[in-house]
């Protein structure tokens, strides 16, 4: 699906690659075209990893530090100890940015309302922005129009990572 037919969803940035000067190693950079207080909100968004205007992955986030600090772990992910879903994702980001590919990051956040929540033995009016409703509404349009999921949300599609990505996640983990 192309991002040009999604109307709720605003670009935020670009990823891109740069060359450590003086090592041989490429780094995943996040340039952003929006103001940081909208990246560093703490409320849920949806973001969309988007290469050369076709939508690859659709997820959620209500990390602390907003989608700045999401990204991070898609952009850094071998450098701790990833989950092989971030670490993956790492990995198929950087092969679209050597092929040349525009990868772009575009985000829709939900409005804030106020509404009543319920605890163990008390309720409380607390604001929330809901985030997790708002993923699996664009997962299941999505879903709807090309009949699966986007091609990098490998859960939701029932497939297993590919073999060499689960490989290097399993050499990058055992260097730890």
């Amino acid at each position: 699906m192309n991002i040009t037919e999604v109307r709720n969803a605003k670009k935020v940035g670009i990823f891109y690659l740069s060359e450590k000067k003086g090592l041989d190693k490429i780094e995943i950079k996040f340039q952003k075209n929006i103001s940081s207080k909208v990246l560093t909100e703490q409320r849920g968004h949806v973001y969309i990893i988007v290469s050369d205007n076709e939508i690859k992955k659709i997820g959620g986030t209500r990390a602390k530090g907003g989608i700045k600090a999401a990204m991070r772990m898609y952009v850094n992910s071998k450098e701790d100890s990833p989950s092989l879903r971030s670490f993956g994702i790492h990995l198929l980001i950087e092969r679209e940015l050597k092929n040349k590919k525009k990868l772009e990051l575009w985000l829709i956040s939900n409005p804030r309302v106020k509404t009543k929540i319920f605890g163990l033995t008390k309720a409380d009016y607390v604001e929330v922005a809901a985030f997790k409703e708002s993923e699996n509404l664009c997962k299941n349009e999505y879903k709807l129009i090309k009949k699966k999921f986007p091609p990098w949300n490998f859960q939701e599609n029932k497939e297993k990572w590919p073999e060499d990505i689960k490989q290097k996640h399993r050499a990058n983990m055992n260097k730890k």
